[in-house]
């Protein structure tokens, strides 16, 4: 690991955000592995894994405005080779923070995918959210990041139990 952490990155992709401070780390990385934890966010609506990048750059707050776009626009600079969406329980309600057991469904589910989008397309659903209404999941599909489309992908489920 550096001694820097956030390192000035452009964003040549970007709509809106055309730079960034990133970890370090992550711009050196091989290989990004991105596991978000599913859940209810008062902004974002919900935090999977595009909304989890925020958590690699270095002015969070820069983000809240046009966060959809802003999203996307990081999304095209860090590239995850491998998204697993924890939807074991999800918060449902009050997120990210606020949250009781009251608002935690048990949902028993693990997202795998290649495709950030698809993932988190997937995970909407099993918020009841259509994908096309969470901002950076439809400028995520607009700037070509990905499919929201799930009919259009060959989806595997797997009973562990």
């Amino acid at each position: 690991m550096s001694n820097i952490k956030f390192i000035e990155t452009s964003i040549p992709d970007g709509k809106d955000m055309k730079s960034a401070r990133i970890y370090d780390d992550v711009l050196r990385a091989d290989v990004l592995i991105n596991i978000p934890i599913a859940k209810h966010h008062e902004l974002a609506r919900l935090t999977l894994a595009m909304k989890n990048l925020m958590g690699v750059i270095y002015n969070r707050p820069y983000m809240h405005a046009n966060l959809g776009q802003r999203l996307a626009d990081l999304s095209t600079r860090i590239r995850s080779n491998l998204v697993v969406v924890d939807a074991v329980r999800m918060l449902m309600a009050h997120g990210p923070t606020g949250g009781n057991l009251a608002d935690v469904k048990k949902a028993d589910t693990i997202i795998a995918s290649p495709d950030i989008v698809a993932a988190d397309s997937y995970a909407a659903n099993l918020f009841g959210v259509q994908p096309e209404n969470l901002g950076y999941i439809k400028k995520g599909v607009q700037m070509g990041l990905g499919v929201k489309n799930l009919s259009k992908l060959n989806i595997k489920e797997i009973n562990l139990g």
